[in-house]
This record gives structure tokens, sequence and C-alpha cells, in this order.
């Protein structure tokens, strides 16, 4: 309960670091406060700091409901769906919700002489992002700039083969590279045709109360309306780390979790395949030791006619 009281007296005062509206000249709107901490690391003892407001959406947007997350309302059952899902420590998913609804508001009153730029990449979790927000922007006259930091960094700089998948979000990239793709990178304003197609897709998925799941794949945006999507991912990265064992053990269910994370070409986040391990466990194809609680906390192994 104190980290929620701390933030609620945070965004009351306005503790958030926000810039003068009048002062600042463009907000940048970025997915996940991993990206966002780097951002304001970039901006920090630079003349940006004046200039630039930023706002996090901290929540991974290719999970879970969104109809009507512009509302309370809609934030509510959106973060109810969680709790009967995913294992809380420390009220945080009370914290990002206050966060989430703070960030819609103070999208929406974004004052229209001010430049956007929203920050997005090559993932489900940061082009529902994308839609979304430019679904809430309806009707402003905001010139609005869209930094894809996977095109930005393959376009700026030789890769190698390895590289060819990098980065899978923005949160992947150092603060240096962020900087020196807003500074670098050739920007043009959203045109207004793409614009009104994605705020149309925007508006589709806060209408949308059967999608659950959302896979990028094709440069386009894909709605699942069942959850099991990642199941053999994780049944096939649980065999992996068995047959490196020399006698078929229990796994600790972090180590899987990490393990499929590495492997899979979504972005659901860690929570979320915590969640689908526990599911199979109750289907019965994976055997457990410990409590599970937490992650951290128990072990998981396949049952015999699932590890052959």
């Amino acid at each position: 309960m104190k980290k929620i009281e701390e933030l609620q007296r945070t965004l009351m005062t306005g503790g958030n670091k926000k810039i003068d509206k009048i002062q600042a000249q463009t907000v940048h709107i970025l997915f996940g406060e991993s990206p966002a901490g780097c951002l304001r690391a970039a901006f920090r003892n630079t003349p940006y700091e004046k200039t630039e407001e930023i706002i996090v959406l901290p929540n991974i947007l290719s999970v879970g409901p969104v109809k009507n997350i512009h509302t309370k309302e809609g934030m509510q059952a959106r973060f109810h769906w969680f709790k009967e899902r995913y294992r809380d420590e420390g009220n945080e998913r009370d914290v990002t919700m206050l966060g989430m609804i703070d960030s819609v508001d103070r999208i929406k009153a974004i004052p229209q002489v001010q430049d956007i730029v929203i920050w997005t990449c090559n993932n489900a979790h940061e082009q529902t992002g994308l839609r979304i927000v430019l679904a809430l922007l309806k009707g402003k006259l905001n010139t609005i700039f869209v930094i894809n930091t996977y095109t930005a960094f393959h376009k700026l700089y030789d890769l190698h083969p390895y590289e060819e998948d990098y980065p899978r979000t923005t949160g992947e990239l150092p603060s240096e590279k962020l900087s020196f793709f807003y500074e670098q990178y050739k920007q043009h304003p959203l045109k207004d045709i793409r614009r009104t197609s994605l705020c149309e897709e925007g508006k589709n998925l806060l209408n949308n109360d059967q999608s659950l799941l959302r896979t990028w794949a094709d440069h386009q945006l894909w709605h699942n309306y069942v959850l099991t999507r990642d199941d053999d991912l994780i049944i096939t990265c649980a065999k992996r780390l068995n047959e490196e064992l020399e006698y078929p053990d229990f796994i600790k269910a972090a180590r899987v979790i990490g393990e499929v994370l590495c492997q899979m070409e979504q972005y659901t986040g860690a929570a979320w395949l915590e969640y689908r391990l526990r599911c199979l466990i109750e289907l019965e194809i994976f055997e457990y030791e410990g409590n599970l609680k937490a992650m951290r906390y128990y072990g998981v192994k396949l049952k015999e006619e699932f590890s052959a």
C-alpha cells in the first residue's frame, strides 16, 4: 500500500517531473519504463531537459484486453483481468494502473501547439501502443512524428548477420542510441492518410472485447482470441534445457521462462509466460516442486509422456 500511496501523491502533485507545458516544445510518448528511462537519461544535462516532455505508458500492451482502456472503467477491467491470472508482488499492478491512467490523461491534454514524437518498434506491444495513442489524439492538429527504432537502427548502422532481428524492442537500446536516432534519423511528419489508418486501427482495438493477445507479423498487427499461442515454445524450451542435464530433474521456472524470452519472436514479458507455465501445470503437462506464489520459488519438469 505504501507504493500506491506514494504514487498517488506523486500524480496529484505533478511529481513526474513534467516540464511546464508552455515551455516544452515536444512531447515524447514511449511504451514501457525501460525505453522511457533511457530517453530521460539521454536528455539529462542537455538543452532537451527544458524543451522535451516524456510520457510513458508502462504496461505491456501486447497482452490482455484493451477495450476502453482510454477510460478508467476500461483500465480497471484490464487490470482485473491480470489480477485473476498474474502473481502480484508488492502491489506492482496497482501502481502500474495508476501510472497508465495518469499517462492517458496527459496524452489527452497535450496542447495542440506541441509536436509529438511516438517511439515504437517492430513488436505487438509498441505497435498496439502506437495505434491506441493515435486514437487518443484523433481530432488534434499536432504534428506527429513516429520513430521506429528497428528501422532507424538498420538504416543508420552497418549490421552483422546476427543483428538482423535486433532490436526486438526499444527497451533493448541504450540511451546514446536513442539520442542519436532523435538527432540523426531523418524524420518526416506522419502523413494524414497513414495517421487516419492507424487511428482507425486504434479505435478498433479500443472497441474490441475479444482480442486478448496480439502478434506482430508481416508488418501487421494480428489478433489472437485464444491464449495458448506460446505454450508449444514453452514446452520446446523445457525439453531443450532438460536434454542438457545428465539426469532428468526439476528446472527452475525462472530459467525456463528466461530461455523462452530469448527464443520467442513476440514480446509479452516474463509475467505472461509464467502465467502460461502455471496453466500447463494445471493441464498436467508439467509437474512442479516448491511454491507457486512466484517463479523463483518453484521448479518444473515435463511429465514423461510429454518429454519425448
